[in-house]
């Protein structure tokens, strides 16, 4: 129960999601269709395109092993509990596809997202090796490269100023890392303009890979699939993360991102809430 690839058609990723403990994956997954569904029909290819979630588990976060275990059991618990959405295992052990009754469906990519020893987050994509945080940044990112997993550097509010900001700074003016990406994020508020940062990455040659970075409170389950970027190709069923990668790592490659950036008061809502919430713990 796996899509058919074709030669040629519309992928869309979100490159930064997160399967949070307060999710229902079932609706979760949901909309994540209805938003990669909104966008290929907005691009004018309707039902002709692929979906993929590009997941970046924190540290202890075991999600993507959960539903890997549930695709080599036959999804028996949850035919049993009458979900709606089942996991099918690829051919390579970082992926899995996940379809419905309907035969809508989506790949799901391991990575991970990890805090370096300068509080830098860094994600992963496209791996499922295990990465250690709190190390320096350029061991980080190293340790990623030698993983097999594409590194990214992601936008995140407040996380690109002083310090932190001064060592991607020197880390875009040195020549250490030949290529690299940085991330933006569908959390990022309307009235924020593009980090400089994105400008000067481009000028290098690194590219922008937008993603949602749902936040952990319930109402965010909606986020995965709303913001993203677009590439044109084929994915094959048996090794869709390979083929991402592929695409990715080849410069020729368009990328186009998709999705709205946050409106003010949903931002301002979402900052009080996390605020609330970490002084509650």
């Amino acid at each position: 129960m796996v899509a058919t690839a074709q030669n040629h058609q519309l992928i869309l990723i979100d490159g930064h999601v997160h399967l949070h403990d307060c999710f229902d994956i079932d609706q979760l997954l949901t909309s994540a269709w209805e938003n990669f569904q909104q966008f290929s029909g907005q691009a004018g290819d309707g039902e002709n395109f692929q979906a993929v979630l590009l997941l970046t588990e924190i540290e202890h976060q075991k999600w993507y092993k959960k539903l890997a275990d549930l695709a080599q059991n036959n999804n028996q618990s949850r035919v049993s509990q009458g979900k709606t959405w089942m996991f099918h295992r690829t051919q390579e052990d970082l992926s899995l596809y996940t379809c419905n009754a309907l035969g809508q469906g989506m790949f799901l990519i391991a990575g991970r997202q990890i805090v370096t020893a300068e509080n830098l987050e860094v994600l992963a994509l496209i791996t499922d090796q295990n990465l250690e945080d709190g190390l320096p940044l350029d061991v980080t990112i190293r340790a990623i490269l030698s993983a097999g997993g594409i590194p990214i550097l992601p936008w995140g509010v407040g996380k690109w100023i002083g310090n932190r900001g001064k060592l991607l700074n020197k880390l875009l003016e040195d020549n250490n890392f030949p290529k690299l990406f940085l991330g933006d994020n569908g959390g990022r508020p309307v009235f924020w303009s593009r980090p400089v940062l994105f400008k000067q990455a481009e000028k290098k040659g690194w590219r922008i890979l937008p993603g949602s970075d749902p936040l952990p409170l319930a109402s965010e389950y909606c986020r995965p699939g709303s913001f993203g970027f677009t590439i044109q190709g084929s994915l094959s069923n048996q090794e869709p993360g390979k083929d991402i990668k592929e695409m990715l790592l080849n410069p020729l490659t368009p990328i186009q991102g998709y999705g709205s950036l946050e409106n003010p008061w949903r931002f301002i809502r979402n900052q009080l809430a996390i605020r609330s919430k970490k002084n509650s713990n």
